[in-house]
């Protein structure tokens, strides 16, 4: 019930939208700053070949989530490039890229102060640094990026349209846009279409569901049983559905086709 009158908020006006996930995900990073949560997408898990990544064992809880930067991030070589993550959270995926494909500089930015906060204390990777900053108004210089990377974060911008126009500014000319997240369905033509009107190439659009799917049905014992022990009372329930775990609704309409996860590879 509380994920339907929440999903419902939502869906009232830009403002509100940004203003509801900003107290969110402000209120889960003072919360529970705990080391261990530092990734926060549903994962991915090939449908065919495993993706064969050497992981410090440290870091092999992580795995599924870290397997969506990974295929999202290596779509391009970013070694020596800079590369800018919008919507860094609590900067699992920002420490990854840095230092696991090499580029020269790494920035992550995110809405939350707090997920700053926390991916500044937790993260202390040389070349690697985050930022308070709006994904609609990037607090980066004209050119200045050789690829932006965005992992299941942009459902929660007021505009993607500028979100978009954004990206398209600080991106150098041949610049990557790296894109993955989830839709409701009826919506990916307009996601399409802001994407043209920005005047990016688009070198690939893949449908990821089941990928995206595998790696939530994967996980979910771990998940389930992590929440269980960290969350208590009340919010148990909604985190858990906002968790992904099998049985919640993000599960279901992933799995029925409701919403969709896509994965594009954009050229400036």
């Amino acid at each position: 019930m509380l994920t339907n009158i929440f999903a419902f908020f939502l869906k009232i006006s830009p403002r509100l939208k940004r203003a509801v996930w900003k107290k969110l995900y402000e209120y889960l990073s003072k919360k529970y700053p705990t080391a261990e949560w530092t990734y926060m997408n549903y994962g991915y898990e090939s449908c065919n070949e495993p993706i064969a990544i050497p992981l410090n064992e440290e870091e092999e809880n992580d795995r599924y989530m870290i397997q969506l930067y990974h295929y999202v991030a290596t779509a391009v070589d970013l070694a020596d490039k800079d590369v800018v993550e919008v919507g860094s959270g609590r900067g699992g995926g920002s420490s990854y890229i840095k230092r696991y494909l090499k580029p020269k500089t790494m920035v992550g930015i995110d809405y939350s102060k707090n997920a700053i906060k926390f991916s500044n204390t937790h993260h202390s990777v040389e070349g690697l640094t985050f930022i308070h900053g709006d994904a609609e108004n990037l607090p980066l210089g004209n050119e200045s990026a050789d690829a932006i990377v965005n992992v299941e974060s942009s459902h929660c911008y007021g505009s993607m349209k500028k979100f978009v126009k954004q990206v398209n500014r600080v991106l150098r000319p041949g610049g990557y846009f790296l894109f993955a997240d989830l839709r409701p369905s009826e919506k990916i033509e307009e996601l399409d279409t802001i994407f043209n009107d920005a005047g990016f190439e688009v070198l690939k659009k893949e449908l990821i569901s089941k990928e995206v799917v595998n790696a939530m049905d994967a996980f979910h014992e771990y998940k389930l049983a992590f929440f269980q022990n960290m969350v208590k009372g009340w919010l148990k329930k909604p985190l858990n559905d906002f968790a992904g775990v099998k049985g919640s609704n993000i599960h279901k309409e992933l799995s029925n086709g409701k919403v969709v996860y896509y994965h594009y590879v954009l050229r400036k």
